[in-house]
């Protein structure tokens, strides 16, 4: 199978050979064909939610946990809170193009699988930990062997045809945000009735529903590829080969092979660099609020027994306005020009952090925050779906992968440089908010390639196949 960008080069008429003979079209593959695609996003997002649901059992809690396990210093307590937070994503940055090569090779719901086994072992081992370094480990193996998210994209834009990749997209990170949402008010409970531990657990035992859902509720992608696409992209020599070790060895060589000539070819597409850098600094305004929002509610004069509610409230309404705009960039990114509307957001990611800076009352900041989730907070979703439109097939997994590793690295750069920033002053987090989205506006609105892209080709050109 060809794979990467010369997978788009010399296209064959359609219905004519190489001899001019006209061969019966074959039907198209049954992912594509009636509702079939419907399951496989279904399930992959039924899958996302339970799973971010389990995920935010543990996550939330870990600075508490540190304190259960013997820290008592308020100033490592927000230390070793700070590593816990970035050390999973920041390793997990460096891992995920190796998770999507491997995938590229060997199916993407496979890697899926792997990532959900590895968190329930690490949630379960942390539940038992008796130092705050075992709980450091484990969130370092979560970051070396997961890479959940990454290949939830790859595996859905894979099964999905592509006029409808952009409302896959949105469902997917629709279910992140609702689970996201659901899972610290239920961790809180369990938390608060019977003890961290127990949240620990929990958290480990929803993953695991997860885990066996997934089995289920999506089909395999090395059996559904793109249509006219080889599934499986293990070389027919390899594949009918004997089992042995100098076998193994050689397979194992030929993926490595060509998975790095995959990944070359990813990162060189045309306009890939300027998604990547808008993606990362679109994360770190996304991963900016997290660590002072409460020190800020409270800065804004609302009563201490009142801080942490308000605080919850920003959250959820924040995140809900958030999923509100992905499932509403994604259905019109189906049918518009992906260019403009991601354009739009980041424009409005400007506009609205700058006032931020300003607020004097708790309810201004509310409103504002509102603002920004419904106009700025599909972005991610729209570059997604931008970056979608140039990917090969065969190459989906690693590039993707590339693409985790920016979110990722804004994830975890984000928390230390807001930390270092609101020790001179809260409001200029705010002020750099809005700076970053003038650089990402700046750098798509610069990038010849993806003007270029955009004006030759969207994520839907023309009318929508009424059997999608």
């Amino acid at each position: 199978m060809t794979s990467g960008i010369g997978a788009m080069s010399a296209p064959v008429q359609p219905g004519r050979d190489v001899q001019g003979a006209s061969p019966p079209v074959p039907d198209p593959h049954p992912v594509y064909r009636g509702r079939a695609w419907w399951r496989n996003a279904g399930g992959m997002a039924t899958v996302v939610f339970i799973a971010f649901f389990g995920f935010n059992f543990v996550i939330p809690l870990l600075p508490l946990y540190a304190q259960l396990l013997g820290v008592t210093d308020v100033g490592q307590t927000a230390l070793l809170g700070g590593v816990l937070f970035a050390i999973a994503p920041l390793l997990s940055a460096f891992s995920s193009p190796l998770w999507g090569i491997i995938a590229d090779r060997y199916g993407r719901k496979r890697m899926v699988q792997r990532a959900l086994a590895v968190s329930v072992v690490a949630y379960t081992l942390m539940a038992m930990a008796t130092s705050v370094w075992h709980v450091v480990i484990l969130r370092a193996a979560i970051g070396i062997f997961g890479g959940f998210y990454s290949m939830t994209l790859a595996y859905l834009v894979t099964v999905t045809p592509p006029s409808r990749a952009s409302i896959a997209i949105a469902l997917l990170q629709g279910a992140q945000i609702l689970g996201t949402i659901a899972g610290p008010v239920s961790a809180g409970f369990i938390a608060d009735h019977y003890g961290l531990r127990a949240s620990f657990f929990t958290g480990a035992a929803v993953v695991a529903v997860g885990f066996f859902s997934l089995l289920v509720l999506a089909d395999d992608d090395r059996a559904i590829g793109a249509p006219g696409e080889d599934p499986s992209p293990v070389k027919p020599e390899l594949r009918l080969a004997p089992p042995s070790v100098g076998n193994l060895l050689n397979r194992i060589w030929h993926g490595a092979r060509d998975g790095m000539r995959d990944l070359r070819l990813a990162i060189a597409l045309p306009g890939f660099g300027s998604i990547l850098g808008a993606l990362f600094l679109t994360q770190m305004v996304d991963r900016s609020y997290g660590p002072i929002l409460p020190l800020f509610v409270a800065h804004l004069g609302t009563p201490d027994n009142q801080v942490a509610s308000f605080s919850g409230l920003v959250v959820s309404l924040g995140a809900a306005a958030m999923g509100v705009s992905a499932g509403l960039g994604g259905v019109v990114a189906s049918r518009w020009r992906v260019y403009p509307l991601l354009v739009a957001s980041l424009v409005a990611g400007f506009f609205l952090c700058a006032p931020m800076a300003l607020v004097e009352t708790p309810m201004q900041f509310l409103v504002l925050r509102v603002l920004i989730g419904l106009f700025a907070g599909g972005t991610v979703t729209l570059i997604m779906s931008l970056a979608n439109t140039r990917i090969p097939s065969a190459s989906k997994g690693t590039a993707f992968g590339v693409i985790s590793s920016a979110t990722l690295l804004g994830t975890a750069i984000s928390p230390l440089i807001t930390g270092a920033l609101a020790g001179f002053d809260l409001r200029l987090v705010f002020a750099l908010n809005s700076v970053l989205y003038l650089i990402a506006l700046l750098w798509v609105l610069r990038s010849p390639q993806v003007v270029a892209l955009i004006a030759v080709g969207t994520v839907a050109s023309g009318p929508v196949d009424p059997t999608d």
